[in-house]
């Protein structure tokens, strides 16, 4: 990393820090410590465990302390910073670049897609419906629309009474000057638009008026109803109207009950209720179903067209709506059981050839051309089909597409409440080639030396072309003879020229896929890497012999290597860390969490990397969380990966996260492997995370070797990991000539494999861990639990291996509330997640809800405390499980930011630690007594270079009382550890102290005044 870029990423810290920064600082951290004469206190204390002296309400008050010094360390006191906001994600979608096309070849993508989601007799409950609306005297219906008229305007409408939160929404066209319209829920809450353009609510006994409606223009208008607390939202519009005020009455709503002038418009009614679901052992809390979510009310005030010959060219797909992003997911319990209907129009001219390859039809669904099947498809994987016949030249060409709908029939933890996960069409697009072409490539980087790089290009060509059609009985030869032609041009973030270029004869035989392969040396290449992210398009052209063009294959890559040399994770051959977060892939807002999971909006993609990448992290594990098989292989993380410079942990959809091993879709995982391949950012291959293995290590092992052996078969260019979780297996010693007890067995090749790395999920502090355990990893006290989570003697053995690197896959540290305030009139509000009692064996006692900042205090200091072990004991990685708290319906509280992306104290904290110079103590003692000396490290993360290390002791209100420089310390390149020697202060009477590490480039000694 250059001294620029690290002098960048650490204003952009400090800026969040809220920190001051002088030029040359490279680093600044802090941590809490009480301080004491209490000779109890002397050598390393817990903060809970067989050294602690604290007492709970001590452990309380320490994290009290932390709380309101991170307050003010970080710039954020009251925890109510959205980290990305909607504009960053705009500014980052207008600067991503799409992914380039062909040149020779003509590629049509296939949009402007109409969609139909109808399941049998819903058409028929809708013309029920609407001849109910149309029956009542005070509404008539127009063009879709209700509106209000007659003699006395409005209605009541009766629902399924709820009986503890709800939301229901709609749109109104506001009335004119002096019109007033109000919305009244069964006398719980009342809103509307009074005379004077403005909204109004009921609070209480009181009105108040919030916010101006202009006159004449569709409005959102949307209540959260709290029947639990007394209160309720008012939002107008996605704005904050009225914020948790208490409700006119509490009882359960049934009803709404609209009135108001002759003339206004209403549309698209929708109510989700909420049902809360008790723990079977009567807790307030549940593990996995917090609640459960049901539409009670959805009018749109039309009747869905009939999907009666969907596929038809004559079907009049006039009523159908356009899709709102491409690909689009349909699903959610609110759209249960309705297939998914695509239509759209292509014009082809002439063509010898015509392939339409997509990305999935998920889970399974048709595709119909000109009202001719074309294929049915069984399954996720990716496809191209030979549409030649079914295509006409020089007209709109119908493509229409069915997806068939989706419930998950086996759960899993953590997934959501609703089961009716999205179904959706992946990307498509049509090529047509001639009938000799490039049916794949792909690129790796074979070596860099000093001003170069060596590339490997393999391509898979076709011929299917005859010479000579006329001959009866084929005498002539039929091979194609000709040329490969490859070249490298910088594509991102700019454009040139190519840099690199070379030609290659071929003969490929009629009938035969040929798979070739050839190198190029570009020189003085611009390398990749997350700090780096430089891309370039690489154009593989299909040439005759005098050179003219017959087809081209056109792919995006970067020039970079991943290896694990000396047993230490490298890129391009430099030493480097995977740190960052695992995505389950829950997003907001609640009613589309289940819709989104698998196909979510690009937006939401876009906003999950840039937290990552401002948590200093570069690394998303993929952990996509619904039954106990199926990941994601969506092409658009990568691409997305690709430029802003992440490193994914890659799953595909063929992943187990639990159960048998072999519910592994081995057929499938080929295939996805080839569908994203080229993508520099996907550097580990990780198709399981924990499955569990009957027949222990040797029963394992036969599946280990055969995940190895269909991975290898594809890209031996990348890391494999085939479990995350490699206690699970019994596992042997890292060389494998021991097993688990010790004992010598004989070797296992694939154990040791080229590429093949070691990971686990080292907890230290998760899972209501005591102190004792982050103070003795990687030795801990005992085995514990049949995941094997605390291995004893394996991790020092994996850590100290010069062969292979070892990860922390998934770092569930400890658990914190989110800042309730954030969530109120939302159904997760104040609902615990199983996490509930981890604060009872960590801290002392359950915390409440209103405890929730000491929450949080408690994970970002356990978390900081224990990745900076963690580095000083040289892991090659670790993501924290997860980034976000969508998980268990957006109640999971171990994520380091909430449900909408808020950061919590954790969330900086594992910032600060993922710093690429870090100074701190080298130790995890809490408390110091009179004979303790403070071990300092300083861990460095790139080239070398000379510093100077500040430590400022503080008092609780931020007086210093003590400060020690080490001047000009050498830090060695790669991933280093350097030991200063100790600290011992001499601090006045007993209580809490800052101690604050602050890391700057050093600086010529004044010189001496005249």
């Amino acid at each position: 990393m250059s001294t620029s870029l690290r002098r960048f990423l650490f204003l952009s810290l400090a800026g969040a820090l809220g920190v001051g920064t002088q030029a040359g600082d490279l680093s600044r951290s802090f941590e809490l410590r009480y301080v004491t004469a209490d000779e109890k206190a002397n050598g390393e204390t817990d903060f809970k465990g067989k050294t602690s002296i604290f007492t709970t309400e001590q452990r309380l008050e320490f994290l009290h302390q932390y709380e309101k010094f991170a307050g003010k360390f970080f710039g954020d006191q009251n925890w109510d910073t959205r980290i990305v906001s909607d504009d960053d994600v705009r500014q980052t979608l207008r600067q991503l670049k799409p992914q380039p096309l062909p040149g020779v070849r003509r590629r049509l993508s296939l949009t402007n897609w109409k969609y139909l989601g109808s399941r049998p007799g819903q058409r028929e409950e809708e013309i029920r419906s609407l001849a109910a609306w149309r029956a009542l005297p005070g509404v008539k219906i127009e063009r879709g629309e209700l509106v209000l008229s007659g003699v006395e305007p409005g209605f009541e409408k009766t629902f399924a009474p709820q009986s503890w939160r709800f939301h229901l929404q709609w749109r109104v066209l506001s009335p004119a000057a002096g019109q007033q319209v109000t919305f009244d829920l069964d006398g719980v809450a009342k809103v509307g638009i009074d005379g004077k353009g403005h909204y109004f609510f009921r609070s209480g006994a009181d009105e108040q008026r919030a916010g101006t409606c202009a006159a004449g223009q569709w409005h959102e208008l949307k209540v959260e109803v709290d029947l639990e607390t007394g209160r309720y939202n008012f939002l107008a519009d996605g704005a904050l109207l009225a914020d948790f005020v208490p409700l006119v009455a509490n009882h359960p709503v049934g009803k709404l009950t609209v009135r108001g002038p002759a003339g206004v418009r209403l549309d698209d009614l929708w109510g989700v209720g909420y049902t809360k679901a008790y723990d079977p052992d009567g807790d307030d809390h549940t593990r996995d179903v917090p609640f459960i979510i049901r539409t009670f009310l959805d009018e749109h005030f039309q009747a869905r067209p009939d999907s009666a010959d969907w596929a038809s060219p004559a079907y009049d797909d006039r009523d159908w709506q356009p899709v709102p992003a491409w690909p689009y997911a349909h699903g959610g319990e609110r759209q249960a059981g309705e297939t998914l209907y695509l239509r759209t129009r292509i014009r082809v001219d002439q063509f010898e050839r015509a392939e339409l390859s997509g990305e999935c039809l998920d889970p399974s669904g048709e595709i119909w051309i000109n009202g001719r099947p074309v294929e049915v498809r069984h399954g996720r994987h990716p496809f191209a089909l030979d549409v030649t016949p079914y295509l006409t030249p020089g007209v709109a060409n119908l493509v229409a597409v069915r997806v068939d709908p989706f419930q998950v029939t086996r759960t899993m933890r953590h997934t959501p409440a609703d089961l009716h996960t999205g179904w959706f069409a992946g990307r498509m697009h049509l090529d047509l080639t001639a009938r000799r072409w490039i049916k794949d490539v792909f690129v790796t980087t074979e070596s860099l030396a000093a001003g170069s790089a060596e590339m490997k290009v393999r391509a898979l060509i076709r011929n299917d072309q005859v010479v000579f059609p006329e001959e009866r009985e084929p005498k002539g030869e039929n091979a194609f003879r000709g040329r490969v032609s490859v070249s490298f041009h910088p594509w991102f973030p700019n454009a040139s020229p190519a840099a690199a270029a070379a030609t290659f004869p071929i003969v490929v035989e009629l009938g035969r896929d040929l798979a070739w392969e050839g190198n190029v040396t570009v020189d003085h290449p611009a390398l990749w890497s997350p700090d780096s992210p430089q891309l370039y398009k690489v154009v593989v052209r299909l040439e005759d012999e005098k050179g003219a063009p017959i087809d081209d294959s056109v792919v995006t890559t970067g020039i970079r290597t991943v290896s694990q040399s000396g047993g230490t994770f490298r890129v391009n051959g430099q030493p480097a860390m995977m740190n960052g977060a695992l995505i389950f892939g829950f997003r907001p807002p609640l009613e589309r969490m289940a819709q989104w999971l698998r196909c979510p909006p690009e937006e939401s993609l876009v906003r999950e990397f840039l937290t990552l990448k401002r948590m200093n992290g570069n690394t998303v594990r993929m952990s996509h969380h619904d039954g106990p098989t199926g990941g994601v292989n969506d092409p658009r993380y990568a691409e997305i990966g690709d430029q802003l410079g992440v490193m994914f942990q890659w799953a595909t959809p063929a992943w187990v996260r639990t159960d048998s091993p072999y519910l592994l879709d081995f057929e499938g995982l080929p295939l996805y492997l080839r569908q994203v391949r080229n993508h520099p950012s996907i550097v580990m291959w990780q198709p399981a995370n924990h499955p569990k293995f009957a027949g222990g290590f040797e029963e394992g092992m036969t599946w280990f070797k055969k995940v190895h052996a269909t991975i290898a078969a594809e890209d031996l260019s990348r890391l494999i990991a085939p479990t995350a979780n490699i206690g699970r297996l019994g596992a042997r010693n890292d060389d494998g000539t021991l097993d688990r007890n010790g004992q010598p067995v004989p070797p296992l090749s694939a154990w040791t494999a080229p590429m093949i790395v070691r990971g686990d999920m080292d907890n230290a502090t998760g899972y209501g861990a005591e102190w004792t355990e982050l103070r003795k990893h990687p030795f801990p006290s005992k085995w514990e639990g049949e995941q094997g989570w605390r291995e004893k003697g394996y991790k020092t053995d994996y850590l100290a291996s010069k062969e292979r690197a070892y990860f922390d896959f998934e770092s569930e540290e400890s658990a914190s509330q989110p800042n309730w305030t954030l969530h109120r009139g939302k159904p997760q509000y104040q609902v615990r997640s199983y996490e509930i009692d981890m604060d009872r064996t960590s801290i002392g006692r359950r915390l409440t809800v209103e405890e929730w900042r000491p929450s949080q205090a408690w994970q970002a200091m356990s978390g900081y405390e224990a990745y900076r072990k963690k580095r000083w004991l040289d892991y090659d990685g670790m993501v924290w499980c997860t980034l976000d708290g969508g998980g268990n319906t957006a109640t999971y509280e171990k994520p380091l930011t909430d449900y909408y992306g808020f950061a919590k104290i954790a969330y900086y904290a594992v910032k600060m630690a993922f710093q690429p110079v870090l100074a701190g103590s080298k130790n995890v003692d809490v408390a110091y007594g009179p004979a303790d000396k403070i071990p300092v490290a300083v861990l460095n993360l790139g080239p070398a270079g000379t510093v100077d290390v500040t430590v400022t002791v503080r008092n609780v209100q931020g007086a210093e009382v003590a400060r020690k420089v080490f001047p000009s310390v050498n830090l060695p390149a790669g991933r280093t550890c350097t030991d200063l020697p100790a600290l011992q202060f001499q601090l006045p009477g007993d209580g809490f102290h800052v101690f604050e590490y602050l890391v700057a480039t050093s600086r010529p000694p004044s010189p001496p005044h005249p």
